[in-house]
């Protein structure tokens, strides 16, 4: 018999039921890889690449998205951007995805994001998309370390910086010479 916690709630019977049991059993996590930071003048910028699986990224890819980027917070800088910001370059099943979130005064932050099916052909996303659940992860991270190091410290940028989440598998050490 399953558990209680495993019976959905009455208000999610029938078809949204079937759909969480869906999205639960085809959910994997992505790696989240970050890059060395962005340094512009006025501006630093934590960047992060996630990848679905079979998608691989290159450094044409990465400076394709760093100039739409930083159009993006340029205009953020113009609308009260404080300087620190996160972009990530996501290269999902269905499409890839350009999120730019800058913090800004009065403690609110600045998010845009882009799509396409390459990155060379990004544009706005319709409104009302949101970050998704991968995405999420790292805008979830960011904000802790963005209250941790710059709001809850004595602004300390360079542990800012520094504090990166990285979800990439490690390397197996006993895996035979060609890493497999």
């Amino acid at each position: 018999m399953p558990s209680r916690d495993s019976v959905p709630d009455s208000a999610l019977a029938g078809a949204a039921a079937v759909a969480l049991t869906g999205l639960a059993e085809a959910y994997r996590p992505r790696p989240v890889t970050p890059l060395m930071p962005w340094r512009y003048p006025h501006r630093l910028v934590k960047p992060y690449v996630i990848t679905a699986r079979g998608q691989s990224w290159d450094d044409d890819m990465v400076a394709v998205a760093k100039l739409g980027a930083g159009r993006q917070l340029e205009f953020d800088d113009a609308m009260g951007g404080i300087g620190l910001g996160v972009v990530i370059l996501h290269l999902g099943d269905d499409a890839v995805y350009l999120v730019v979130q800058s913090w800004a005064k009065d403690f609110q932050s600045r998010l845009s994001i882009f799509s396409g099916l390459e990155v060379g052909d990004l544009r706005p996303a319709p409104i009302g998309v949101a970050p998704c659940v991968w995405e999420l992860e790292v805008l979830s991270h960011e904000r802790a370390s963005y209250v941790h190091h710059i709001l809850n410290a004595e602004v300390d940028v360079t542990a800012w910086l520094d504090d990166a989440l990285d979800t990439r598998p490690a390397p197996r050490v006993d895996g035979i010479p060609s890493g497999t």
